[in-house]
C-alpha cells in the first residue's frame, strides 16, 4: 500500500511562541536535514498533527499557560500502532526526578522526552533523531499490520468463495444422486425387474446419499463414525427397536472416503441381517463394536459386526454382490482387511482399517452382473 507524504511524515512540529526558541530550534534542525514547521498556538499544533508529523517539540510554559486537554484527546485517539513522540523543552531542574509536574506530564502525554534549556545543538539533534527513528519503526509496524489485515481479508473472501463453490457442488451432487435413483427405478421398472432387486439397488443409492449428507454437514472434512453408522442403520432400526441394533465404541473421526465405505458396508450388513440373519425374526439382534489404537504412530480402527439370536447360519454357496462390495471394495478403501465369517449362531464381519493411510484408491465400483444378488448371501 502506497501512502502519501503526510501519512509517513517525519517533520518536526515546533510550538514555542515566546522568545527565540522556535526559530533557533528550526534552524538547528534544518542544518541537520530535518524538516521543521513552527506552530503559533496549541490549536495550530493539533491541526498540523492531523496532517502528519514525526514528532512535536514543545516548550514547557505552553502547557502551563493554556492547558493541554486537546493534545491529550488527540493522543488518546491515536491508532494502535502509534506512540507519538513529544520532546518538551523544560527549565533547569525540569526532569522527572526534580520536578513532580514532569511525572504527571509523562503519564498523560505518554512518549515524552525532557530536554533542559539551554540546550546544546548537538544534543537537540540527537534527541530528535532518536525520536524519529522510533517513529519510523511505528510506520513500519503500521505497514506490517496493513499487510496482515489485507491478507486476512483476502483469506476471508477466498473462504467465502470456496464455501459458495462447495455448496454449489454439494447441491449438484445431491441432485445427481436423486436423478440416478429416479433413473434406476424407472429403468428397472420398465425392464420388468423383480421389485426385490429394484428396491435393493434403490436403497444402496439412498445409503450413499445419506453418507453424503453427513459429509456435507461436516464440510467434507470427515465424519464421526458413530453418526455415519447410525445414519446407515437408521432405516433398519426404526422398525425393530433401538435395542436390537447397538453401536458401541469411542469417538472416531473418519476421512471422507472411509466414511462412505463404512456407510455402504453397514447398509449391506443390515440389509442381509433383515432378510436372512438376526433381524429377520423377533428375537435376534446385532451389534457394531469398534476400538481405536495406535500402531507405529498410525491410527488403527478395528470394527466387529456381530449377529446373534437369529436363525442358524449356513455358509452361502456363492458370494453375492454384497460380499464382494464389503470384502473387496471396503478393504481397498480402508487400506485394511475385511473378513466375513458364518458361524451357526450368527454372521460376524471383522474390519481393520488404517485411518492415516493416503486415500488414493477409488470407491468400489459395483458389478452390474451381480446386481441380481442381494445382501451378503
Amino acid at each position: 500500500m502506497t501512502r502519501g507524504p503526510a501519512e509517513s511524515s517525519e517533520r518536526a512540529l515546533i510550538l514555542a511562541p515566546h522568545g527565540r526558541d522556535a526559530g533557533l530550534a528550526a534552524q538547528i534542525l534544518g542544518e541537520a536535514g530535518i524538516a521543521a514547521t513552527s506552530c503559533g498556538d496549541l490549536a495550530g499544533l493539533i491541526s498540523e498533527l492531523q496532517e502528519g508529523a514525526g514528532l512535536a517539540l514543545l516548550v514547557e510554559e505552553v502547557l502551563q499557560e493554556h492547558g493541554y486537554a486537546a493534545l491529550v484527546r488527540w493522543i488518546d485517539t491515536q491508532p494502535s500502532w502509534s506512540d507519538f513522540p513529544i520532546i518538551l523543552l523544560a527549565h533547569r531542574g525540569g526532569g522527572i526526578e526534580r520536578n513532580p509536574a514532569a511525572a504527571r506530564l509523562s503519564e498523560t502525554l505518554g512518549n515524552i522526552t525532557f530536554l533542559e534549556r539551554p540546550f546544546h545543538p548537538t544534543t537537540l539533534v540527537s534527541v530528535v533523531q532518536t525520536a524519529l527513528r522510533g517513529r519510523r519503526r511505528q510506520y513500519e509496524a503500521r505497514e506490517r499490520l496493513d499487510t496482515l489485515r489485507a491478507a486476512v481479508l483476502r483469506q476471508e473472501r477466498d473462504r467465502k468463495h470456496l464455501r459458495l463453490m462447495v455448496n454449489e457442488l454439494n447441491h449438484r451432487v445431491k441432485n445427481t444422486l436423486a436423478t440416478v435413483q429416479s433413473i434406476v427405478a424407472q429403468t428397472l421398472r420398465s425392464a420388468e425387474v423383480p421389485v426385490r432387486i429394484r428396491d435393493t439397488l434403490t436403497l444402496r443409492v439412498l445409503a450413499l446419499s445419506k453418507a453424503h449428507d453427513v459429509l456435507t454437514d461436516e464440510q467434507w472434512s470427515g465424519a464421526d463414525l458413530r453418526q455415519i453408522a447410525a445414519q446407515a442403520a437408521l432405516p433398519f432400526r426404526s422398525g425393530l427397536g433401538e435395542d436390537r441394533v447397538t453401536l458401541n465404541g469411542p469417538d472416531v473421526r473418519l476421512p471422507p472416503k472411509t466414511a462412505i465405505a463404512v456407510a455402504l458396508a453397514v447398509h449391506e450388513l443390515a440389509t442381509n441381517a433383515v432378510k436372512y440373519g438376526a433381524l429377520s425374526g423377533h428375537d435376534g439382534a446385532v451389534s457394531l463394536d469398534w476400538t481405536l489404537s495406535l500402531e507405529a504412530g498410525r491410527r488403527r480402527l478395528d470394527m466387529v459386526w456381530r449377529e446373534h439370536g437369529g436363525p442358524v447360519v449356513k455358509l452361502p454357496s456363492r458370494a453375492g454382490f454384497g460380499t464382494r462390495l464389503i470384502e473387496r471394495g471396503l478393504a481397498a478403501d480402508l487400506h485394511g482387511e475385511v473378513r466375513i465369517d458364518y458361524p451357526p449362531q450368527g454372521v460376524i464381519c471383522t474390519i481393520s482399517a488404517d485411518l492415516d493411510a493416503e486415500e488414493s484408491a477409488p470407491l468400489a465400483t459395483p458389478d452390474p452382473a451381480a446386481a441380481t444378488q442381494s445382501g451378503i448371501r
